[in-house]
């Protein structure tokens, strides 16, 4: 067993977050390194007019692998109906022997691109159910009265789905209704500590025991020696995540910025590395939402939230790769050295 393997069998799973912005070759071989370096897993967009197609690529990656595990990072209802979401996972579960997992959650720029709404929590929790079922050999029964079944599934396919939520209400709704939640609520310990609990009452509220689900911090990084430079690579995503943010809960000038990042966010510079809309991040919020720094700083960030019993798995999102650039190929490479060979 090489040290990488060793070390990965070891440490709880560390993902990585990939955007279909660059060829799918491009993505193809990122996924090569990433398995390479030691993350567990990728979880590739699903934003169709912005980036590839979500399950052409990740069929690439998959046939260019063999250990990696292979998410949707996320897909969303409305683009896509259930049963085409189950046949699509159930195809790559059997094309990867069984690496597949699905992050869903309500939409942001698939739908909003398209003039859309994301979708209500309990169409949400319709759509994880049908999927469920489909997955899992059975009959569904479709909102149009219809009823089907994956005809050609010879056995269940057990494929995880994790639900990802930003605010308090989807928080507690997703730990009812998936086997996971991916936290997207920030990097700050009191975030985090925040959404583990609304964590545990959604169990409570479902009736399912504590610890039933797996929760997965997805936490976007900036990592260059120098610190600016490293809050300049997440200053965009930060953007998108105080985008799906309440601005009720912040105070001051940190909740003005956020109210001016919702009235000028661009939707169509969702995937872009420097948006304009991501000058209005304030400085202040950078570390709050995200972990930007040195190797040593983002080292003992990841490590400490690993560390917290509580998480399952961290998946890290990167500055997204521009084409012609190696923005993407650096950050694996970097982060599989200077990160992930010491967790």
């Amino acid at each position: 067993m090489s040290e990488i393997d060793a070390g990965t069998s070891q440490r709880k799973p560390v993902g990585l977050a990939l955007w279909g912005t660059e060829r799918v070759q491009t993505t193809v071989s990122h996924a090569r390194l990433a398995e390479q370096v030691g993350f567990e897993s990728i979880w590739l967009t699903d934003t169709q007019l912005i980036c590839r197609e979500l399950y052409v690529t990740l069929a690439a990656c998959a046939t260019a692998t063999t250990r990696l595990r292979l998410a949707t990072g996320v897909t969303v209802p409305r683009t896509r109906h259930p049963s085409v979401t189950a046949s699509a996972l159930a195809t790559l579960n059997e094309l990867s022997d069984g690496r597949a997992m699905a992050g869903i959650s309500v939409g942001h720029s698939a739908l909003r691109n398209i003039g859309q709404l994301p979708a209500p929590i309990a169409e949400l929790a319709d759509y994880v159910g049908t999927v469920r079922q489909l997955l899992d050999g059975q009959t569904a029964r479709f909102e149009t009265g219809a009823e089907g079944a994956i005809t050609w599934l010879g056995q269940p396919a057990p494929v995880p789905l994790h639900v990802a939520a930003t605010g308090p209400r989807l928080t507690r709704a997703a730990a009812g209704m998936a086997d996971g939640v991916i936290l997207l609520q920030g990097s700050a310990l009191d975030l985090i500590e925040q959404g583990m609990e609304l964590v545990d009452q959604g169990l409570k509220d479902a009736g399912r025991a504590p610890g039933s689900v797996q929760t997965t911090a997805w936490i976007y990084v900036g990592l260059d020696r120098d610190t600016q430079r490293a809050h300049d690579q997440v200053r965009a995503r930060v953007a998108a995540v105080l985008r799906m943010t309440d601005p009720s809960r912040l105070e001051g000038q940190d909740r003005e910025a956020v109210e001016r990042l919702h009235h000028d966010y661009d939707m169509f510079a969702h995937a872009q590395t420097m948006p304009p809309h991501a000058a209005l991040v304030p400085e202040r919020l950078i570390n709050r939402y995200a972990v930007a720094g040195t190797p040593d700083e983002v080292h003992m960030r990841i490590a400490a939230l690993l560390a917290d019993p509580r998480i399952d798995r961290v998946v890290v999102s990167p500055q997204i790769g521009a084409p012609d650039l190696p923005i993407t190929h650096d950050f694996i490479s970097q982060f599989g050295e200077t990160v992930l060979a010491r967790l």
